[in-house]
């Protein structure tokens, strides 16, 4: 008999439980947008550095994570305002850290967002 282990459930972020990378995209530039000015909340900033991690460690995906920092690294660099974008750069860094964590529990090395 063969025994049969159901997958983890994936990892989800936000109330609207998104997983797929156009959703997440469309997501954080909508969130860019809102908060351009007053910057993100830092509990906002920690809830998707932790989906991220859970995206590399859970769902197995760097490239997924890598490629949705990339992504709000993008956005955030068309900012206009440049104190708007200082407070962004500070959240980008804590979502990075947050995959490189992630990439440190499943043993691999450091992830290259370039």
């Amino acid at each position: 008999p063969i025994i049969r282990i159901p997958r983890p459930p994936r990892p989800t972020f936000t109330k609207a439980k998104l997983s797929s990378e156009t959703e997440l995209r469309r997501e954080m530039r909508e969130w860019v947008q809102d908060f351009e000015v007053e910057g993100p909340f830092d509990e906002d900033v920690a809830a998707l550095a932790k989906y991220l991690r859970d995206v590399v460690v859970l769902e197995r995906n760097t490239g997924k994570a890598v490629g949705i920092v990339r992504w709000l690294e993008w956005v955030v660099g068309c900012l206009n305002d440049d104190g708007a974008r200082a407070g962004w750069d500070g959240a980008v860094k804590k979502v990075k850290d947050g995959v490189n964590e992630g990439a440190r529990e499943r043993g691999l090395g450091r992830v290259d967002f370039d």
